[in-house]
């Protein structure tokens, strides 16, 4: 892995921000600010965004701007920022290789890292042990097993990130492609398995994967540390942001009422026993509670921010609403 490129110069303009489209709808309706990229053909569906991200820097798209990104049509749905948004703060914070948007930025008040979520969402204990093989057999040196703390200064999600030519290569290079390329013989039958039969996960979707897409986009955080982390920024979020990204009443009752704990514990950098109490117990309540609610109120945000149709937040405007005399 390479960390010697220098970023491009903070003077010279250029961010481009592609939607990528899988449907002809998506064609019809590109948000404000980005391009659409047509990519209804869909060969690798198995893949999600990586297939596009592959055929991005294979035809040297990635060379087309200074900062270049490709996001879904559900990005302002589900992250509350627009392509404008980015546009401003990374012209607010030049210099960086790779800027990275966290959709839900309440999840680091529930979960101490993502990967102590995916074993619960993904209904396997030994997920992460499995991504860890997965990287060992591509010969990809990172540690999937030791991630550490997670928060809103280290992290996204989502594959939301905008890089240059030099994060766009290096991560197709070090990672995405020795994990795709690999063969079903070189994997194993269990392995291939893991990572092409669908897996359990509560979002819908016409084509359901398995962990590939999952462990690469849990992985990018990790690539990201190791290889551009002085080079890497993080989208600020203020309270009043995060609670507005909540989408259960129980992620904001986690936000309003253990917020400033949990902020001072990543200040400090340290987490005392209490703090690691609190994330177990946290961990448990908040992903069981999404699985819970999903099952009952399954979300789209292919239509848009589904979050003011949700019974919850109607009935909390309702009960602020004037009674007229």
């Amino acid at each position: 892995m390479n960390d010697s490129t220098p970023p491009c110069s903070a003077t010279t303009p250029g961010v481009r921000i592609l939607q990528n489209c899988i449907e002809t709808r998506q064609m019809h309706k590109v948000a404000d600010g980005m391009v659409a990229l047509d990519f209804r053909h869909n060969p690798r569906p198995e893949l999600r965004e990586f297939q596009i991200f592959s055929h991005i820097v294979e035809e040297g798209l990635h060379l087309q701007a200074d900062i270049m990104g490709a996001v879904s049509s559900r990005f302002y749905a589900k992250s509350l920022v627009t392509a404008p948004d980015v546009k401003r703060w990374i012209a607010e914070t030049p210099g960086k290789d790779v800027y990275l948007v966290n959709p839900w930025p309440q999840w680091p008040y529930s979960v101490f890292n993502t990967h102590d979520r995916a074993t619960i969402i993904h209904g396997d204990l030994e997920f992460n042990a499995r991504c860890q093989a997965v990287l060992d057999k591509a010969g990809v040196e990172l540690d999937y097993l030791g991630v550490g703390r997670q928060h809103n200064g280290n992290h996204g999600m989502s594959s939301y990130w905008f890089a240059t030519p030099a994060f766009w290569e290096g991560f197709m290079q070090d990672v995405v492609w020795p994990v795709t390329r690999l063969t079903r013989r070189e994997l194993g039958e269990e392995l291939h398995q893991f990572l092409y039969v669908p897996v359990q996960y509560y979002g819908h979707a016409t084509h359901r994967p398995g962990a590939l897409p999952f462990m690469l986009e849990r992985t990018t955080n990790i690539y990201v540390a190791q290889a551009f982390k002085a080079r890497a920024a993080f989208y600020p979020r203020s309270r009043e942001d995060i609670l507005r990204a909540c989408i259960f009443p129980f992620e904001r009752d986690l936000v309003l009422h253990f917020g400033d704990a949990v902020d001072g514990w990543d200040a400090a950098g340290f987490y005392p026993p209490e703090a690691k109490a609190f994330f177990r117990a946290t961990t448990q309540h908040a992903t069981h509670g999404w699985l819970t609610y999903m099952s009952q109120f399954p979300l789209s945000f292919d239509h848009g921010d589904p979050r003011p149709r949700l019974p919850w937040f109607q009935h909390e405007q309702a009960s602020f609403t004037p009674v007229e005399a």
